[in-house]
């Protein structure tokens, strides 16, 4: 069950102001800054004044700071208990490689914790209901988007991979009911900006995964799926996203055999590799 602090801010996420989302999204992102830092620092670290903190405060209903860092320590506190611990792997004790892996299989845990079930069951529907998918990554991205790509292809026959060498005007020739699919990770990439602002302009639907509520990306999405890792680095984003985009294709080829319109690629390169 997600702790006050967590479900005031996504519920009042949408109408707060561009600096009180700021704080919201690093609060959802990162919320150890606020467990140890006093609210002059946690400002300073996200670049707003301690008023604004103060006053984000206030807007998910708590008195002040202090407050708001005694529920965020004790949610922590918790989540450090519940977690996975070491000792459970007593044959690998000073194995950094089992260490790195715990750390990805815990950071996959509080995602689930969190997770926004919503925004997630709104892109699968979109996936399924357009006639054409242009995905779209570029740098670290562009591995997540190869992946989805490639299986939404042979489950859907209807997906591309965007390519910007080769896609000059793609946009132009979309039919009616498409749909672009946009990873988006810090340091942003200015040219999978640029198609989604393109796109929306457009009126194609733009769905995004990324790494922030308040990314630059957002201003152009109409489906927005965050990936809330505390840890900002590649490494810890990849297994999240990756496990991400398994449970949205799973969910996909679910409905489509229910409702009959899954595509005859997927019985010969995947279903005959289930067990």
């Amino acid at each position: 069950m997600n702790p006050k602090y967590l479900t005031k801010t996504k519920a009042k996420f949408p109408d707060l102001t561009k600096g009180l989302k700021k704080v919201a999204d690093h609060l959802i992102t990162d919320p150890m800054i606020f467990a140890i830092h006093p609210a002059k620092k946690v400002g300073s670290i996200i670049g707003v004044s301690e008023t604004m903190v103060i006053r984000f405060c206030n807007t998910i209903e708590y008195v002040g700071f202090k407050e708001l860092q005694k529920d965020v320590r004790k949610h922590l506190l918790d989540l450090n208990q519940n977690s996975f611990e070491t000792e459970d792997y007593a044959n690998n004790e000073n194995n950094n490689y089992v260490d790195s892996m715990i750390r990805d299989i815990n950071n996959i845990k509080k995602y689930v914790d969190e997770i926004d079930t919503e925004k997630i069951d709104a892109m699968t529907e979109e996936i399924i209901n357009s006639d054409k998918l242009v995905i779209a990554g570029y740098y670290h991205s562009f591995t997540f988007a190869h992946w989805l790509y490639f299986n939404l292809n042979y489950i859907l026959g209807n997906a591309s991979l965007y390519r910007p060498e080769t896609d000059a005007g793609l946009l132009d020739l979309l039919p009616e009911k498409s749909c672009i699919i946009v990873f988006s990770f810090y340091r942003y990439a200015l040219d999978t900006l640029r198609l989604a602002e393109e796109a929306k302009s457009k009126g194609i639907k733009v769905i995004t995964i990324t790494d922030s509520q308040v990314a630059p990306i957002v201003e152009f999405a109409d489906i927005v799926v965050p990936i809330h890792v505390s840890n900002k680095n590649l490494f810890s984003k990849g297994p999240v996203t990756i496990s991400l985009i398994d449970a949205i294709l799973n969910e996909v080829i679910e409905r489509v055999d229910e409702r009959a319109i899954i595509h005859e690629t997927y019985k010969y390169f995947i279903k005959d590799g289930e067990e």
